[in-house]
């Protein structure tokens, strides 16, 4: 038996497995709360040096597949917590979610492996056209099919300046120029090894300037940019109730009692803000008993800014929702939540599947029609419902100047795990894309106040229930990712291919 294991991990084909299934293993810490960033980029390294020493398309293609995988099961381990909520009627589904969702994106990263390597080409051809089209498979799932753009390499600098540069790219721009300063990593060592000096210095400069300049602009904008407040105050609520407890039918009352309690004050609050489906029954504005417990802690002028399943009262349709209700209580404003969570709020290929999502015990939610600003008060607010969030540019209307960010969730689904981490770092994330001030609020996880460029104002941590006072932060003018969008993206892909097809073809 020993001898079968030795010979099996001596084998070329299947070390080069081992290693890349590693190295895709140790780039998931690269996100929040590690923020090991070095280990990302020496793993991306590492695969691209596995790749172009590798002769053969189809090993080259299972080893793109190997270190995807493993880093998309690190990164996503925490798919399986929401099976444990009810865990007699989803357990048998933790090695599906753990295993599946891995493997077809995977599939994305798999196809640009394939065709980079069927071009037989140099060594920075390789590089510049495998990290654009890496980035365009990114942006394509993370959009369509049905879209889940979550750990995108280009977060592993939000601990640092870097960062900043979202405002001019975006996300999809980041990852792009991540990739791109792994992969110069990855040729450095390969021609350090094979002693082209010339080679090595081209990678090494590479690195240092792609690097050394998007760390210039991120200190230059962060000095260029002070936080500025306007006049409004708010206060953030964190009940911090398990999944358990806010699904048990026992505790509903005691829990949006909790949510009362932690919103009462003595001084003037403008907005007071409750994470998703803080409001524990079913919501149709003219619910008078609950807009009469809803509006206790509100004193005149103010507002209650809240999560909620909501029943529209003409069409019955039931929607994930902000709501919001004034001093006297009456339901003022509403925004239903438009991209829903598959296999969570609707159940993707109804028609063939008999089973309810996670958050809807029912039937599926119905969707929003169109992001809009909502006008409260003077303030001029987008809201986004949980993973709204993480698409870039989804809830952003382009009509319009906002004042701030909304942003209600319920990270309780997956518990003491990475992801209400990753969820705060991807939230972050868009302050900096588009110039504007960041509330979140969340039930369970972590709540927090970014200004405008994605300075922490404050904070409720994991674990802690309570609240948060704040002045909303000024937004600042429109960044010009805000302004364009993806568009620059996709010249940065234009003219880095450009760029790496008119380098002459040089062996390292």
């Amino acid at each position: 038996m020993k001898s079968r294991i030795k010979e099996y991990f001596l084998k070329a084909k299947n070390n080069e497995i081992v290693a890349l299934s590693f190295f895709g293993a140790v780039s998931a810490f690269g996100f929040s709360p590690f923020n090991l960033f070095f280990l990302s980029l020496i793993g991306f390294a590492a695969y691209f040096v596995v790749f172009e020493k590798t002769e053969n398309v189809k090993r080259a293609v299972t080893g793109t597949f190997a270190f995807s995988f493993w880093f998309h099961f690190i990164s996503l381990y925490w798919l399986a917590f929401p099976l444990l909520v009810d865990a007699k009627r989803h357990a048998f589904l933790i090695p599906f979610a753990v295993t599946i969702a891995p493997a077809y994106l995977s599939l994305f990263w798999s196809l640009p492996a394939f065709f980079v390597k069927k071009y037989k080409t140099g060594i920075w051809q390789h590089a510049f056209a495998l990290a654009a089209l890496l980035s365009l498979s990114m942006y394509f799932y993370g959009h369509y099919c049905p879209g889940f753009p979550w750990v995108y390499i280009g977060y592993i600098w939000s601990f640092c300046k870097i960062f900043q540069t979202l405002s001019l790219f975006g996300i999809y721009g980041l990852n792009f120029l991540t990739i791109l300063v792994s992969f110069a990593v990855g040729i450095g060592f390969i021609a350090f090894r094979s002693k082209d000096k010339f080679t090595f210095r081209i990678a090494l400069g590479s690195f240092v300037l792609l690097t050394g300049s998007m760390f210039v602009f991120g200190s230059w904008r962060l000095s260029c940019n002070q936080t500025e407040y306007t006049s409004y105050n708010a206060r953030m609520v964190q009940g911090n109730l398990s999944q358990r407890e806010k699904m048990d039918k026992r505790e509903l009352f005691t829990n949006l009692q909790t949510h009362i309690a932690l919103s009462e004050h003595t001084s003037h609050i403008d907005f007071i803000i409750w994470p998703e489906a803080s409001i524990p029954y079913l919501y149709r504005e003219n619910s008078w008993k609950i807009n009469r417990l809803l509006k206790s802690p509100l004193s005149f002028n103010e507002t209650l800014i809240a999560g909620a399943v909501r029943q529209d009262i003409v069409s019955l349709k039931v929607f994930n929702s902000v709501i919001v209700v004034n001093c006297f209580g009456e339901n003022i404003e509403n925004y239903d939540k438009i991209r829903l969570v598959p296999f969570g709020e609707y159940m993707p290929l109804r028609q063939y599947v008999p089973w309810h999502g996670l958050a809807s015990a029912v039937d599926d939610f119905d969707r929003g029609t169109v992001a809009r600003i909502v006008n409260i008060n003077g303030l001029k607010v987008i809201f986004a419902i949980c993973y709204e969030a993480v698409f870039p540019q989804d809830f952003i209307p382009k009509d319009e100047r906002a004042d701030v960010i909304i942003n209600v969730t319920n990270d309780a689904w997956f518990g003491y795990t990475t992801e209400p981490y990753q969820h705060l770092q991807i939230v972050r994330a868009r302050a900096i894309e588009n110039g504007l001030p960041m509330i979140r609020a969340t039930n369970f996880g972590i709540s927090a106040v970014f200004d405008a460029v994605g300075r922490q104002i404050c904070v409720i941590p994991m674990g802690k229930r309570g609240f948060a006072d704040f002045v909303i932060p000024k937004n600042i003018p429109t960044t010009p990712y805000g302004k364009f969008g993806d568009r620059i993206f996709f010249i940065m892909i234009f003219i880095g291919l450009g760029v790496a097809f008119s380098v002459k073809r040089r062996k390292a």
